[in-house]
């Protein structure tokens, strides 16, 4: 019976410790950065989860005066969902939910928010900023140009290949509210029919597939040309093009800062599964390919087939079955 008592105790004396780490971070967290804006554009870094998002906003969290926002719209974080006053996915989708993001977001661009601050062992934590990278991957998938309005931004848009995200995806949080009004109105009354199907009775490797169409299709038709659009996969194969796109778009004024730390794994590589973190480990040029199109061992060509069917029903063109690179549209060149 004691052996019984105590391996119960145990998880609730090691959650309340949990619990009282976290509140004292949270307390800490504001108190370790002073944000003032100045005149360069914050940037906002929109994509999906498992799409290379972390190493990019850190490739830009490398330039002069900058902090990064990580994940300032995930609803699972209950300190988010405190400060934006939103509990539920398919509010942030609302109309009514503006006033809380612009509260929000202007919140951070002030300084007078700062729970989400880098903690000072992070590799460029800086005490005194003026400038954010937001890395946002969850929700406000029609609203990337509002953002860029309001906030004195410029918009950084990564695309990684749908198979490829979804098999790293662990679930889908956003996918019912992708589902529901008002933001199934983006989308015809077949596309909407269709998907309901794959909700319904799609297998996981579908559900996935479209997510990524549903959160994808919107942003790219409101993409404008100050937009930059990139993929993980050039990112990882040839990136200097990417970078000096980012550069000159963002106003970047160290972009060698940002070639050194190319072979540094992000902060989410521990969250990769095995193989992964060996790749990371690999040399280039391997590593590289490799990384592009492991996806391929897992999936059949069938599968394969029907996934990327969504692409075409979604009027997405960014890739192709048989592909695992994405368009010639989207990979950058050199600037001239």
């Amino acid at each position: 019976m004691q052996s019984s008592i105590a391996s119960t105790e145990r998880p609730l004396a090691s959650s309340y410790t949990t619990r009282k780490t976290d509140a004292l971070l949270q307390f800490v967290r504001p108190l370790l950065n002073v944000h003032r804006p100045g005149n360069l554009p914050n940037v906002f870094l929109f994509s999906l989860p498992r799409s290379g998002s972390t190493w990019l906003m850190e490739l830009i969290w490398s330039q002069p005066g900058f902090k990064y926002c990580n994940e300032p719209t995930d609803l699972r974080n209950p300190y988010v969902r405190k400060h934006l006053g939103i509990s539920e996915w398919q509010q942030l989708y609302s109309e009514t939910s503006t006033d809380h993001l612009q509260r929000y977001f202007d919140g951070f661009c002030n300084g007078r928010i700062g729970f989400m601050n880098p903690k000072p062992l992070h590799r460029f934590y800086r005490p005194f900023t003026n400038r954010i990278v937001f890395k946002v991957i969850h929700g406000c998938e029609d609203r990337l140009n509002w953002f860029r309005d309001t906030f004195n931004g410029r918009i950084v848009y990564l695309v990684r290949h749908p198979i490829a995200v979804s098999l790293s995806r662990e679930g889908y949080p956003t996918l019912p509210a992708l589902m529901s009004n008002p933001y199934r109105q983006q989308f015809t009354t077949d596309q909407i029919r269709y998907a309901e199907r794959i909700c319904h009775s799609g297998t996981k490797l579908e559900r996935g597939v479209l997510s990524w169409c549903l959160q994808t299709a919107v942003p790219l038709r409101h993409a404008t040309d100050d937009w930059v659009i990139a993929s993980y996969e050039q990112l990882t194969l040839e990136p200097e093009p990417i970078l000096q796109q980012l550069s000159v778009k963002l106003e970047l004024p160290r972009p060698q800062h940002m070639l050194n730390q190319l072979t540094t794994p992000s902060l989410s590589s521990r969250k990769s599964d095995g193989s992964t973190r060996r790749l990371l480990g690999a040399e280039q040029p391997f590593r590289s390919k490799q990384l592009v199109e492991k996806w391929r061992d897992q999936v059949g060509a069938e599968d394969e087939r029907r996934a990327m069917d969504m692409l075409r029903r979604f009027d997405i063109d960014l890739y192709q079955p048989g592909n695992a690179l994405p368009a010639d549209r989207i990979w950058l060149s050199d600037l001239v």
